[in-house]
């Protein structure tokens, strides 16, 4: 599928999930050119405006792209966004025009561009499309359940909207923030000098921060304020780390002596505590993952990570039963990071790209 795509981002910068939704891009680009005949030209913009502009530069340049991809900010004005696409999907020779979604949650608050769309191509979606018909607490699967199983008051927070049905095949799941290039150079690194697993000094790193810079509780602090919570009958019993905010330097460091990594979920389900947890060789634990779908997807039950349930019942002693077995810990260590070395060292952002476009780049 020979295609040249202009791609509107905001930044490739290391650290931000604006930067990893697009990193991908740059790290395959000969194997995309290669392999699906796939180029591109990107383009950072920041604002609303810059994203017309760039629409609007296409009139003077017809036939240059086979296709744009167009990545907003998650506090864009709804309407503003809608009738920017609106504008561009009513002229008569125009690319193919694909939403590039890189936030956090399965939810949006965008999905009312989806009629004006090609395509909406979003990190992780939810795997039962159905769910997204559903009215949630704060419009997202998650928060509705921190708000009624822990009674958590989430005033006005929304960050949610509802796909029309008609429209809804246009929503696919393509990649992750996993995808970046510091996950690839820390699998490299930790593969040909890895700390054994048995000589970690620290047993659950726990770095989960429950409380904000400001010292108050966001609805999903909160939530990590139940798993620490839930652990703390290990104090004393096992060695971890604090639970504050770190410098980078020491938060890598402490993922590389780290038996255990709880990476509980945060504005959103996929965080990237999961794929540094794992690069590094710590065991991933985390909360059911079994209701999304993704890419790189190291979350199978069991074999990639260790999930928990949603309201972290037994947390305690799934750490204990796992530190008390290293034997199983290392297959499902060694499992993650092949799903990882497998994605990078073998066309899986390429497969990624062919699978999401396939559909509209015939």
């Amino acid at each position: 599928m020979p295609t040249h795509a202009l791609i509107l981002a905001r930044g490739e910068r290391t650290a931000s999930p604006t930067g990893h939704q697009v990193q991908g891009f740059r790290m395959f680009e000969s194997d995309l050119r290669r392999s699906l005949g796939f180029t591109f030209e990107m383009r950072h913009i920041e604002t609303l405006d810059e994203i017309r502009a760039g629409l609007g530069s296409m009139a003077a340049t017809p036939g240059e792209f086979d296709m744009v991809m167009v990545m907003p900010n998650w506090s864009d004005p709804v309407e503003e966004l809608v009738e920017i696409f609106a504008e561009f999907a009513s002229k008569e020779q125009r690319p193919k025009l694909a939403m590039l979604d890189y936030y956090a949650p399965t939810c949006s608050p965008h999905f009312g561009v989806l009629p004006y769309v090609d395509l909406y191509i979003k990190r992780q979606t939810l795997r039962d499309r159905e769910l997204y018909q559903r009215e949630f607490a704060g419009g997202f699967i998650y928060s509705d359940y921190v708000s009624d199983r822990f009674g958590f008051d989430l005033k006005d927070w929304q960050f949610g909207s509802t796909p029309d049905p008609a429209h809804m095949h246009k929503l696919v799941s393509g990649w992750n923030l996993g995808v970046c290039y510091r996950n690839r150079k820390l699998l490299k690194l930790t593969s040909l000098a890895p700390l054994p697993w048995s000589l970690r000094p620290i047993e659950i790193n726990r770095r989960v921060g429950s409380i904000n810079r400001a010292g108050r509780q966001e609805w999903y602090q909160f939530s990590r304020g139940k798993l620490l919570d839930e652990i703390q009958t290990l104090e004393g019993k096992r060695r971890m780390t604090g639970t504050g905010r770190s410098s980078a330097k020491r938060y890598f460091a402490e993922l590389g002596l780290s038996k255990l990594t709880l990476s509980p979920f945060g504005w959103g389900e996929v965080c990237f505590r999961d794929y540094e947890a794992i690069v590094c060789g710590s065991l991933l634990v985390k909360p059911d993952m079994s209701h999304l779908e993704t890419s790189p997807d190291i979350y199978i039950p069991g074999e990639t990570y260790v999930p928990i349930p949603w309201d972290f019942a037994g947390a305690a002693e799934v750490c204990e039963k796992y530190l008390n077995d290293p034997k199983e810990v290392k297959r499902i260590i060694r499992n993650g990071r092949e799903v990882l070395r497998e994605y990078f060292g073998k066309g899986g952002f390429v497969r990624d790209i062919e699978r999401t476009l396939s559909e509209i780049m015939q």
